[in-house]
């Protein structure tokens, strides 16, 4: 996916975003980290892409882990915290160079509230050696007021700001149409348009049962109750 693919390694790649970048910069280069930064805003607005771009372009190796995946309760952040002890990755280990660690945490406002709990005291306690940086579409509410978590606002970059991505497009009006959405108006460019189905009108009076088997018929699928009666009439035919 052009997503991927196209996404800048480093900030002088990532358009738009100067505030932001700025500061990150800041964060990254100014030792001993005693915040841990959050980024927020819409999906799509590259959140993950400037994270991941600062750390390498202020020469840390990436530990980056979908917390909506991984962080599912105390005992995945208790071994992240362990695997976090040292500034340094297995990564830089082997290779022998001293390039120090950075945590991206994306996604945080999907895992377990508990676990965002936990992350919480651990990210803003004195054990923590190395720079967090976090992404989420929504705050979480532990994370809101919390002395040690910077939360800074990410606001789409502009149409002109997107414009020497795609030099032969109205941008303007992709902009619109997808809401400011970067990677939607990717994978729009990338794989053209989708067939989207009619909307189902159905009778506003009625059971939601009643409703559900309507749109069913409407999209010309089999109801669950067909479905599980020609299966039982095609079993009763099979030689036994």
């Amino acid at each position: 996916m052009w997503s991927e693919t196209r996404r800048p390694e480093f900030l002088e790649g990532v358009v738009g975003h100067a505030d932001i970048k700025q500061r990150l910069q800041s964060y990254l280069r100014s030792p001993p980290y005693s915040r841990a930064l959050l980024l927020h805003g819409p999906p799509g607005i590259g959140k993950t892409t400037i994270a991941l771009a600062a750390a390498r372009s202020c020469g840390f190796e990436v530990l980056e882990i979908n917390a909506s995946q991984s962080m599912r309760g105390f005992a995945d952040v208790e071994t992240l915290a362990q695997s976090c002890q040292h500034t340094r990755s297995i990564s830089s280990l082997l290779r022998g160079d001293q390039a120090p660690m950075c945590l991206v945490l994306d996604e945080i406002d999907g895992s377990d509230p508990h676990a965002q709990r936990k992350l919480a005291e651990w990210m803003t306690g004195s054990s923590r050696k190395i720079p967090v940086l976090l992404t989420c579409n929504e705050v979480p509410r532990v994370l809101k007021g919390r002395e040690g978590v910077e939360i800074l606002r990410c606001f789409p970059p502009k149409p002109a700001d997107l414009q020497a991505l795609f030099p032969d497009k109205d941008v303007g009006v992709l902009a619109k149409r997808f809401k400011h959405d970067v990677r939607r108006i990717l994978q729009s460019l990338q794989y053209g348009e989708s067939e989207a189905l009619p909307p189902a009108f159905v009778p506003s009076e009625g059971s939601p049962e009643v409703s559900h088997m309507l749109k069913l018929k409407m999209w010309c699928e089999t109801p669950p109750m067909e479905r599980a009666t020609s299966h039982a009439s095609s079993c009763d035919r099979c030689p036994h």
